[in-house]
């Protein structure tokens, strides 16, 4: 069973936190406060897979995965991406790099997009890089 752990970063802090493809949420989160920037991004040369499709953490096109709708909209099929406390809503796309300010205090954990349920079938991880900017 893996233990989860809830990360605070000071001001110019950087971690890197292992998000598997499969997990619905990442175990290890990012308490976050309003007014806090954080930079997060991906070292290059990493994939997970979806059943036996590899992908980067920017996704790939996967129009049976579209129609039956995945978790974030819009969003690539395996795209990194971020959600708050736990939940969908709101949940938006990482990919290798993103910059954002937070608007709220909760925690961040990270997933790979996906069909709701269909977690089961993606095989693999990636590191996932970290810095408090703000």
């Amino acid at each position: 069973m893996e233990t989860s752990m809830t990360h605070e970063l000071n001001k110019g802090d950087t971690i890197k936190i292992r998000v598997k493809a499969g997990d619905a949420y990442s175990p290890d989160q990012l308490k976050i406060a309003v007014g806090e920037a954080y930079r997060v991004w991906c070292d290059k040369g990493q994939w997970w897979v979806d059943l036996f499709i590899p992908s980067t953490p920017m996704g790939y096109y996967n129009p049976v995965a579209n129609m039956f709708g995945q978790r974030v909209k819009g969003v690539k099929c395996l795209c990194l991406c971020g959600a708050y406390n736990n939940s969908d809503v709101g949940a938006f796309a990482i990919g290798t790099n993103h910059e954002f300010t937070i608007e709220q205090d909760t925690t961040l954990s990270f997933f790979a997009n996906d069909v709701p349920g269909y977690e089961w079938n993606n095989l693999g991880s990636i590191v996932v890089n970290i810095e408090r900017v703000k």
